[in-house]
């Protein structure tokens, strides 16, 4: 049996999602394994978490091996945690012996460097590095958009507009949007730097990207690649928010849909054209992405639409969450659960191909 790893920051993460991936482990000859990465120990090169049971379809705790092929499912923030983490995993990605399924992204402004140079380059917002708050000028970009550069799902968004004297930040939570007001530059500029000196963050003018009703809406495009290395678009699946929201986030209520079903009632311009600038976008960011960084396992990508039929570039993610693909069409769930299974055998085959003919060769110099 071939031994595969599922990497997160805590055990009771994406838990309905492993579990599922697990149970078609001893199929394709796997034992699964589910641990955080910062409980490695660098004498034993062993790893504290749990294995996966098939005759019970239960978990038992577990002290093992670092498996051969891994998984990372680790959402980093900027926490010591999520430091520890990621450098282990960085340790472990230089190990001969061990394979990842996908190497992952840098940070959204390292990923906006290499964007904005490519072929893509008209579908993405130009971003600045936003080190201090004197850097933004009302005068050229009003609204704007802040998030961090390891941020994901939206989290630590804000929405900023100059309106006559005073500054207005809006940022979404789950349960509501809050909204603070400046009465003057110098107070409002004491609040953000304290922000950046917490985290990085990058600026966008603020797109209009909502419907008639004022309800925020992306397109959530999932990609992954299959055995024969060939690169898939999944299906795409529509996120709409709830009006007066800054975003579509999932965790603030937003609706999905699928993107046939809305797309037909949708009203922008030149409709069948959107459509052909989409397929080119999800065609060529594959190869850019990896030409660029690593070789990469799946794809998310939030696409917005302006009101005059602009597509842009939203987001980039190597560890895209699913909920919105497995609600639009449920019919594709055991896809995705057997998928990581599907590349991880591709691997294992691959990694016992290279040691056979390691050994062919050895034996032949001798």
């Amino acid at each position: 049996m071939n031994n595969f790893g599922i990497m997160s920051l805590s055990l009771d993460h994406e838990n309905h999602y492993i579990h599922q991936i697990a149970k078609y482990g001893r199929d394709f000859g796997f034992t699964i394994y589910h641990f955080v990465p910062s409980t490695y120990h660098p004498f034993t090169h062993t790893v504290k978490g749990k294995q996966y049971i098939p005759d019970s379809d239960s978990w038992i705790e577990a002290e093992f091996p670092v498996p051969s092929i891994l998984y990372d499912r680790c959402f980093y923030h900027d926490d010591s945690h999520s430091i520890q983490c990621k450098n282990i995993i960085q340790w472990l990605k230089k190990q001969p012996t061990i394979t990842f399924l996908g190497n992952g992204l840098p940070n959204k402004w390292k990923l906006y460097q290499i964007l904005c140079e490519s072929e893509l380059s008209a579908y993405i917002p130009e971003t600045f590095l936003l080190q201090s708050a004197k850097q933004i000028n009302f005068q050229h970009l009003n609204p704007v958009i802040i998030k961090p550069i390891n941020g994901s799902q939206g989290n630590g968004l804000y929405f900023i507009r100059k309106q006559n004297n005073e500054i207005l930040v809006r940022t979404d939570k789950k349960e509501k949007t809050i909204e603070k007001i400046f009465s003057d530059r110098v107070t409002f500029n004491k609040w953000l730097d304290q922000l950046l000196n917490r985290n990085a963050y990058i600026m966008q003018a603020h797109l209009p990207l909502a419907n008639k009703e004022d309800q925020p809406f992306d397109i959530r495009a999932f990609l992954q690649k299959n055995p024969n290395e060939e690169w898939n678009i999944i299906e795409k699946g529509v996120r709409i928010g709830e009006k007066g929201r800054i975003i579509s986030n999932l965790s603030a209520g937003a609706s999905i849909f699928p993107f046939e079903d809305w797309f037909q009632t949708a009203h922008f311009p030149l409709k069948g054209f959107l459509k052909q600038e989409m397929e080119e976008i999800l065609t060529l960011l594959p190869s850019i992405l990896e030409n660029s960084f690593s070789a990469l396992f799946e794809i998310g990508v939030d696409i917005g639409i302006s009101p005059n039929g602009s597509l842009w570039m939203l987001d980039v993610n190597s560890k895209p969450g699913r909920k919105v693909i497995m609600t639009a069409y449920p019919h594709l769930c055991e896809k995705l659960y057997k998928a990581p299974i599907l590349y991880a055998a591709k691997l294992a085959d691959e990694k016992r191909r290279n040691r056979d003919e390691e050994t062919i060769s050895y034996r032949n110099n001798l």
